[in-house]
């Protein structure tokens, strides 16, 4: 594991971040963290197709009292991009609570993922792909109170299954 008494150095690829996103959600599933938040505008960078990735979302997704909070302007990229996430959201539905915020400004929603003290960061930059860790609880706590915020102004989005008539 990684060893928070020394900072980790900020992130400037955009395979790095990918790998990031990857890595956390894998430390957060041995680790067996309850709860995952992601936030993006639509999640159409994001590594959600990647093997791994579900692989470890899956194994996380199983243990007890697990949440996952996706927060995006809109999901539309991820249905279109992400058929593979998109079936794993259906199978893991129960444990995934995908909103949406549209009306908020799109340089207004942060590219975030939240999942405790070693598997918190922020992307700055999407043309750059710069990034950094959220190292401190101050961070942390601030950002978690971001969320709140845009989740008060959110609904319910990307449905896990479609009803037809």
């Amino acid at each position: 594991m990684d060893d928070l008494s020394q900072p980790r150095p900020p992130f400037v690829t955009r395979a790095t971040f990918r790998d990031h996103v990857v890595n956390a959600v894998v430390g957060a599933a041995v680790e067996g963290r309850r709860d995952i938040t992601w936030v993006d505008v639509d999640f159409a960078d994001w590594p959600l197709d990647d093997a791994r990735l579900l692989d470890a979302l899956s194994r996380w997704a199983k243990g007890p009292e697990r949440k996952f909070l996706m927060l995006a302007r809109g999901f539309d990229e991820v249905a279109r991009r992400h058929p593979r996430f998109t079936q794993w959201r259906r199978t893991f539905a129960h444990r995934v609570d995908c909103r949406s915020a549209p009306e908020l400004a799109e340089q207004a929603m942060p590219t975030l993922m939240l999942a405790g003290d070693l598997y918190s960061f922020q992307l700055l930059d999407k043309r750059r792909w710069h990034g950094r860790w959220l190292d401190n609880e101050t961070d942390f706590k601030a950002w978690r109170e971001v969320v709140d915020a845009i989740l008060q102004r959110s609904s319910g989005d990307f449905a896990a299954n479609t009803l037809g008539l």
